[in-house]
């Protein structure tokens, strides 16, 4: 674990923030019990430790603050392969896939039916064209073709705009979810002039996200 991720983990567990208590249910098999999970915030680009459990029991309470919850979490368990991208709710119960985390099942959280639609409509065929398309790239570079070269470049840019713009219209669908929410923080400033802000949900107003994007929105409007 790198000292960036460790200062975080004392930094949240340090600084006192009101708090909700999350009751979460983590089903595994008797051969997993006294294996090491690890919950952790997603942001682009890195993570931060929230909280470390022993499977020793299925429920788990977690004092999380009040505005980080529901959002996107990422769990790992000790010598199980993968990880697995959820948003967490109150109530969440995984039932844990003990060759490969990442194939878990969580069920009882309102978003997360709303993370899969958009992982499984949007951002699996994409990665898989992206990859195709890369892998296009790389033989066209070993080749020298530079025509074949600047084919496969202008490919991965248009499939990175289309998701851009399927994800604009994913968010005007799902006003209501903190999926939406946690999309237009990650695709802000290719989102920031389609004015989805205003869209939103005001009941997520209390999100941390929520007012983070309100301060953005202030700001792209006084521009």
């Amino acid at each position: 674990m790198n000292k960036y991720v460790l200062f975080l983990f004392f930094l949240f567990s340090a600084v006192p923030v009101f708090a909700q208590n999350i009751k979460i249910q983590i089903v595994s098999p008797k051969e997993l019990k006294g294996r090491k999970a690890i919950l952790l915030t997603r942001e682009k680009g890195f993570a931060a430790i929230v909280h470390s459990i022993k499977l020793n029991a299925d429920f788990f309470n977690l004092d999380i603050a009040s505005d980080l919850v529901p959002d996107l979490y990422q769990l790992h368990v000790s010598k199980i392969k993968g990880s697995l991208l959820f948003f967490l709710e109150s109530g969440t119960k995984i039932q844990l896939d003990t060759m490969d985390v990442s194939k878990s099942i969580v069920t009882n959280s309102r978003s997360n039916p709303d993370w899969i639609l958009f992982q499984d409509s949007l951002q699996k065929p994409y990665d898989e064209r992206i990859l195709e398309y890369s892998l296009g790239e790389k033989r066209a570079r070993l080749s020298r073709n530079a025509d074949s070269l600047n084919y496969w470049v202008d490919r991965q840019a248009l499939e990175k705009e289309d998701l851009v713009k399927k994800t604009g219209v994913f968010i005007s669908s799902h006003l209501h979810s903190y999926v939406s929410l946690y999309l237009l923080k990650i695709n802000w400033y290719a989102l920031k002039n389609d004015k989805l802000f205003e869209k939103l949900d005001i009941a997520m107003a209390n999100h941390r996200t929520y007012k983070f994007l309100l301060d953005k929105n202030k700001k792209t409007n006084r521009i």
